[in-house]
This record gives C-alpha cells, sequence and structure tokens, in this order.
C-alpha cells in the first residue's frame, strides 16, 4: 500500500466530509505508517486540512473522546478545574477488540447492543475498528446534564468508566455462554490457555475497554488503521448498521463508499436510564467491597482431607477436563484450609498424576508461586460459579452443602 493511494482515497468528497464532521470540538492527533504521532494539540476543521496532514505523513486520524470549547488551549499542565473549564462534554465510546479473533468481538458487540437498546438508546453508534474489533458509540447528546447534582461534563473519566464497567459485569455470564457456543465447548475455549486464571470470565478472551485517562483517543471513522499499513489489504474504521453480517474484507480501503455516519442522531437525555442504574449498580457495588474482609484468609490448623467437601475430594480423584481451572481452586482450598505451601505444592503435584493427561509440573509450580505472592483474599471460587465444579462434573453436593456458598466453609460446618 503506498501513500499516493492514501492520498487518493482520503480524496473523496464524501470521507473528506464525514471526516471533519466528526472531528468538530475534539482535539485530533495524527499517526503516520510506523506507528509515531505528530504534535499534540491539533485540529480539523477544513477538508484540506485532512490532506495537509497526509501529506505531512499522516495516516491515520484519532479524536479525542471529550469535547472541547478550544482544543488548541490543551496541554498537559493543565489542571483539573482548567479542564473543566474547557470541556464542553464527552462521548462514551466502548471499544472491543479480541485476542482469540473478528467473530468473538461480534459476539461482545451484539452483546453490548442489546443491553444499550433494554436501556432505551436506540441507534448506538458502530463501526469496525480496522483491526479485530468494534466502536460503539453514544454521542454526549443522550446524556443528562447533571449527576448526582454535579455536571456531567466534570465526572470525566469517572462517569464512563463506571458505565463500562457495568456494561462488562451485566453481559458477562451471558457473552461466556456465546463464546462456549462459539468454540463448541468451555474445554476448546481454554485449550490453549497457559495463565494463571483468578476467575475463568469472558474478558480472559475478549476485552472492552473500561479504563481510560483525559484525553483519550479512539480512531475516527473512516480514516485507514495505520496498523494494517503494511498488509496486502489496508483496512478503514468503517461505520456499520450491525456487526453480525460483516466480513474483515468490507473495511478494505478499495471497497469503502460513505453511507453511514458513526454518530446518529439520538434523543437528549437517552441514555439518563443507563447512567442511573450504572451509578446504583456501582454505589451498591462498593459497599459489598467495603464488608470484604481484606487480605488473605488463612486458617491456623490445617484442615485433614477426609474433611474437604466432596467437590474437592473428586478433584483430588484425577480429572480428564478442568484441570488449569482445578489448580487455582486446589491452590486457594489449601491456602485458605491451613496447609503450608510446601504441603500444598507436594499434594497438588500427586493430584496432578492422576490426571488424563497431567499438566506439566512446571505450570503447576508456576501458578502455585504467582498465587503464593498475591495479598488480597483468594478463595476458591463460589459454589454456584457455573464455570467451575458443575462444568467439569465435580459438583455432587451432599446435605452440609446445601447451607455453604464457598468449598472453604464446608470443614468447618456443624
Amino acid at each position: 500500500m503506498n501513500l499516493r493511494k492514501i492520498f487518493d482515497y482520503y480524496s473523496q468528497d464524501g470521507i473528506l466530509e464525514r471526516i471533519v464532521r466528526s472531528a468538530r470540538d475534539r482535539e485530533v492527533s495524527f499517526s503516520k505508517r510506523d506507528g509515531s504521532h505528530l504534535s499534540r494539540p491539533n485540529t480539523l476543521v477544513y477538508p484540506r486540512d485532512v490532506l495537509e496532514m497526509v501529506k505531512k505523513g499522516a495516516v491515520s486520524f484519532h479524536g479525542s473522546v471529550e469535547r472541547w470549547r478550544n482544543p488548541m488551549q490543551l496541554g498537559t499542565r493543565l489542571s483539573e478545574k482548567e479542564l473543566n473549564e474547557l470541556r464542553k462534554g464527552w462521548d462514551l465510546i466502548i471499544d472491543i477488540d479480541s485476542s482469540i479473533g473478528l467473530e468473538a468481538s461480534k459476539l461482545a458487540a451484539v452483546r453490548v447492543l442489546s443491553f444499550l437498546r433494554k436501556h432505551g438508546i436506540n441507534k448506538p453508534g458502530l463501526k469496525f475498528s480496522g483491526n479485530r474489533g468494534f466502536h460503539i458509540g453514544i454521542p454526549w447528546e443522550a446524556f443528562p446534564r447533571k449527576v448526582d447534582y454535579t455536571a456531567t461534563k466534570d465526572q470525566f473519566p469517572h462517569l464512563p468508566q463506571v458505565i463500562a464497567t457495568f456494561i462488562r459485569a451485566k453481559i458477562k455470564d451471558d457473552l461466556m455462554q456465546d463464546l462456549i457456543k462459539m468454540k463448541g465447548s468451555l474445554r476448546s475455549l481454554v485449550e490453549d490457555l497457559d495463565r494463571h486464571l483468578e476467575e475463568l470470565t469472558p474478558y480472559i478472551f475478549v476485552d472492552i475497554e473500561k479504563d481510560w485517562g483525559s484525553r483519550h483517543l479512539f480512531r475516527m471513522p473512516y480514516t485507514v488503521n495505520e496498523k494494517t499499513f503494511s498488509e496486502r489489504k489496508c483496512l478503514v474504521t468503517l461505520p456499520l448498521k450491525n456487526p453480525e453480517s460483516f466480513k474483515r474484507d468490507d473495511a478494505s480501503i478499495e471497497r469503502i463508499k460513505p453511507k453511514l455516519d458513526f454518530f446518529r442522531e439520538t434523543e437528549r437525555g437517552e441514555a439518563t436510564s443507563l447512567v442511573i442504574d450504572a451509578m446504583d449498580w456501582y454505589s451498591e457495588r462498593k459497599k459489598e467491597e467495603r464488608k470484604k474482609p481484606k487480605g488473605r484468609i488463612r486458617r491456623t490448623r490445617k484442615v485433614p482431607e477426609e474433611r474437604f467437601p466432596p467437590c474437592i475430594k473428586l478433584i483430588l480423584r484425577g480429572l480428564s477436563d478442568g484441570r488449569k481451572r482445578s489448580v487455582f481452586i486446589l491452590a486457594n482450598f489449601l491456602a485458605s484450609s491451613g496447609w503450608r505451601r510446601e504441603d500444598a505444592e507436594k499434594r497438588i503435584l500427586e493430584w496432578n498424576r492422576k490426571n488424563s493427561p497431567p499438566l506439566k509440573d512446571n505450570y503447576i509450580k508456576t501458578q502455585l508461586k504467582w498465587f503464593e505472592r498475591q495479598r488480597r483474599n483468594l478463595l476458591p471460587p463460589n459454589c454456584d460459579n457455573q464455570q467451575f465444579y458443575k462444568s467439569f462434573g465435580v459438583c455432587k453436593p451432599d446435605s452440609k452443602c446445601k447451607k455453604i456458598k464457598n468449598p472453604v466453609v464446608y470443614p468447618f460446618k456443624k
């Protein structure tokens, strides 16, 4: 892909108009083909500005999530008060990506879009990110002007972070089932996973971004993704109606015919229900976190194996499925049941020899070292966690199990 073809692409009237329109009130950053950026802050006001930047080597255009009164006054030394005075508002951009491919990103995008529509957001923006994922956008006009008696525009980045975290939590279980169905089984989904697991969640495989700071940028619609510039097919961030029917080749630079805008018309305050529900959920979550004990829970006396719950006893007989998840279960169960690290490691290595096939001893030792370094309260997963005990057939409760939520409680339940 040569720079002349990039210039010809951006020279199209429909492309220029949409890029300039989406850049209004935004700080704009320009990426070169090697991934480096031209100096910030900058703006795009006229179509000719786009072409001038392309002549200087710009391949991709990134706009700020925040909208500013005068983007050219921005700088790294501005205080929070000064930034709030400059900020007119902000858009919510939900960035979806996946390490296991575009189809997994599609599943996440479908879940997010469905969730937003249930909260009264009828026309959320959608675009292909230009590589492995999608961007979903809710424009500033959809948000209430005040939340908890404070100007919404001044609650960046905290409020959009809360909303994104809320969405992740609410679609988590359904998305996990979607991924398992896509792969055919839970075992197929996790078989190539070689990392420690605190919890098996869909966000090991799919990322829905939830953390960003001030002056956060997103790749603007109809701009080239600089990461694909060297590929045989250069890809563009393409606005879409829906993700299901999209194919990666649809975003090839040779095929682009501008039809849709990323940000669509919205009713003022359309996202109010989403904001209120997210804030209520976040408030309850913080209350629960304050109730949880801090630090690792350790029993002073070693719990003998005959007092272990049925699920742990079944795991210790050896497994053909769920072996890696069981390392996490056993390590934290034994640590919370008064077992010294040396004893726990010896017992888990003995257990591993009964597995079919066994895991590598080095893998187990690495996981155990990681668990030992954690200062947080790492318990085994709760009994009702669908991705653990039941999923590989070791949940065989007895009468005592009905009275507990976590296996570590079992030996001490009278």
